[in-house]
């Protein structure tokens, strides 16, 4: 038997968080655990993202309690119908069924220079460096193996996975008699708070100015961003290669891209999927290509 909890107790949880949402169904009545709909699993709870990810002849009223979208004609036993279902399903898993193992504050093999600050609550994983001037926000949690150096600033509640480098030089040198010479960078790294780093990233700092993050900056794993970067507020970086001195604009999508040095890319814009950027692109536009274009209106 998964955890046993009352439906009543998540609704309780849903009104001390001020969440919007309607309740069908039998309050007084529990579920066994949590299950996705593909592989439901008796008396559990589950998120049903629309009717198109239930299985083909599959009886949704088996399903004791799921999480819909408000506008969706679903009947199952007991639902509970909201504008942001996602949120809220993985919020009430965060509430009653997170099983996180303790684990220590600093892990074993770590190596923390004297000049490195850390706020309260800070987590850092096993076999991780952390060598210069840098300044770790509250509650800040670092996975294993992650090196940062030189000149680093990170905000409050970031999550930054394992196996990440932020601080290097990045790539640039002068040429001189066909001899290329690299530059030493002087910049560092700013990070701001809210900002989720997914594993396997490289983060180059500044080579006179820093690189920064901003607030609610998602980057994805496997993503390279380059020296004197800026990423506004609450954009989104999907497994891409941004090269030096970009500017990216707040609320942007990047996925799974190119973004050649120097360019721009406005506010709340999606570049696509394997696209090439080789010249700026505007606000409030989608983009995609090779070379990218814009393709319509971000509406």
């Amino acid at each position: 038997m998964d955890k046993v909890v009352l439906i009543k107790d998540i609704l309780n949880l849903l009104d001390e968080k001020g969440e919007d949402y309607v309740f069908i169904g039998n309050l007084e009545e529990y579920i066994d655990g949590f299950s996705s709909i593909t592989n439901y699993k008796e008396e559990s709870l589950t998120w049903i993202k629309n009717s198109k990810n239930v299985p083909d002849r599959f009886d949704l009223k088996k399903v004791k309690l799921a999480v819909i979208q408000i506008e969706d004609d679903i009947e199952t036993r007991n639902q509970i119908k909201c504008r942001d279902s996602k949120r809220i399903f993985f919020g009430i898993l965060e509430a009653f069924f997170d099983n996180t193992t303790a684990v220590r504050n600093i892990g074993y093999g770590t190596y923390i220079s004297p000049n490195v600050r850390l706020g309260e609550n800070v987590i850092i994983g096993h076999n991780c460096t952390l060598d210069g001037d840098i300044a770790i926000g509250n509650g800040t949690r670092i996975g294993n193996n992650v090196n940062i150096v030189n000149r680093v600033n990170i905000g409050n509640n970031c999550i930054i996975q394992s196996l990440t480098t932020i601080g290097e030089d990045g790539f640039g040198y002068f040429e001189k008699d066909n001899k290329k010479t690299m530059v030493r960078h002087f910049g560092g790294v700013v990070i701001e708070d809210d900002v989720f780093i997914g594993s396997h990233v490289n983060i180059a700092r500044g080579t006179i100015d820093d690189t920064i993050i901003k607030r609610g900056v998602k980057i994805a794993p496997s993503s390279h961003i380059g020296h004197n970067v800026s990423i506004d507020e609450d954009t989104t970086v999907i497994c891409s290669q941004v090269f030096g001195s970009v500017k990216i604009g707040r609320n942007s999508y990047i996925s799974s891209c190119t973004v050649r040095n120097q360019c721009t890319i406005g506010e709340n814009t999606i570049i696509g999927m394997g696209s090439i950027v080789t010249k700026d692109v505007e606000d409030n536009v989608v983009a995609m290509g090779n070379p990218a274009k814009i393709r319509r209106k971000n509406l």
